[in-house]
């Protein structure tokens, strides 16, 4: 009997040192997927924070870009400014409603698509282009500046 007890205290030792070291079987396994996650995650970290830092690099040039283009606007503004000091808007377009249709007729006289009538000899054709003496030869208004 003293065998019996002996022989069982063995196998329940036995089985206890199994579980146990099924136990840290398991541990060692999770602690091996938790370094295997923490070096993925670490890398993925890594990489994210380059990419913010390119884009924040990225962000501090294209506010340079603008803040120098909207100098270039208000520097654009101010020479607008004097020119419409020195020139006439209403000579400006006048000029540009007569030379625009001019154009408009020679872009469609070399269209086959043509409104106008096709028995039209060139020379009609070149006699209803005012000449650029005529087109051009209107002075345009100029304002002197006062400061000279």
């Amino acid at each position: 009997m003293v065998t019996d007890q002996k022989h069982s205290s063995d196998i329940s030792s036995e089985q206890e040192a199994i579980r146990y070291t099924e136990k840290l079987a398991q541990a060692f396994g999770l602690n091996e997927q938790n370094a295997e996650m923490y070096s993925t995650l670490s890398g993925e970290n890594r990489s994210l924070k380059k990419q913010l830092e390119d884009y924040h690099s990225q962000h501090n040039s294209l506010e340079r870009r603008v803040k120098r283009l909207e100098r270039d606007v208000g520097s654009l503004k101010i020479k607008l400014q004097d020119l419409d000091e020195y020139v006439d808007r209403e000579t400006v377009v006048d000029l540009i409603h007569e030379i625009v249709p001019t154009l408009i007729n020679k872009k469609s006289r070399g269209s086959s698509y043509s409104s106008e009538s096709s028995e039209e000899s060139d020379s009609e054709k070149d006699s209803e282009a005012p000449s650029p003496k005529k087109r051009f030869g209107r002075k345009m208004h100029i304002v002197k500046n006062k400061n000279n």
